[in-house]
């Protein structure tokens, strides 16, 4: 799998396990882990800006997110990447111009989209339990956080994870996800909408 795919892929998300430490940040995830119980799916566009390699060329693309809860997400692709990612309970799929897969369990792009996918619409408390996580300031109507690995965590090759919410606490505005420093992703989410249907087929992996 390239590099750039790897990039790609580090947009998908699954909630992390492990547990929070009481403190002021653990009141705010939690709060957002309450939030989203209710909710049956997210829907809706965003444009992500690929920053790839030693030259750190720009790549932009606009795609939809179809997240249905708890666990299965479609993420759209359009040109120039034209490529759509699945993760689901029996793994994580892929499909584009150049073919289609799965990705193997318990790798570092496996992880990556764990961390990822707790953000869109998992438990981010979890998220804890293998990053230090802090509030930041937000230009949204909601909460930020900034999340750096933990020295001890040799899992993941993000080098560091940010997020903000809308004021709802369920809706992502914004992520961004630093791997090195050629390579980072950043998400802008366009108006997303709950509780709508999503077509079955749409979440099957290739």
């Amino acid at each position: 799998m390239t590099s750039r795919r790897h990039l790609l892929l580090g947009a998908l998300v699954l909630a992390l396990p492990g547990r929070a430490r009481a403190d002021s940040v653990d009141d705010k995830l939690a709060a957002v882990v309450r939030a989203r119980a209710g909710v049956k799916t997210i829907v809706g566009p965003f444009t992500q800006v690929a920053t790839v390699g030693l030259l750190r060329a720009r790549v932009q693309s606009s795609g939809m997110l179809y997240l249905q809860y708890p666990n299965r997400l479609r993420w759209e692709l359009g040109p120039p990447d034209s490529v759509t990612y699945w993760v689901a309970p029996e793994g994580v799929g892929y499909r584009g111009a150049h073919g289609s897969g799965r990705v193997q369990a318990n790798t570092r792009e496996q992880a990556d989209g764990d961390a990822l996918r707790a953000i869109l619409g998992g438990d981010p408390s979890a998220l804890r339990a293998r990053f230090d996580v802090r509030e930041i300031a937000s230009d949204t109507t909601g909460p930020a956080f900034e999340c750096t690995p933990k020295a001890t965590n040799q899992t993941l090759r993000l080098r560091k994870l940010t997020f903000a919410l809308d004021a709802d606490l369920v809706r992502p505005r914004k992520a961004s996800i630093v791997y090195d420093d050629r390579n980072q992703s950043d998400i802008v989410f366009g108006e997303l909408r709950r509780d709508v249907p999503i077509d079955p087929a749409l979440l099957v992996l290739p």
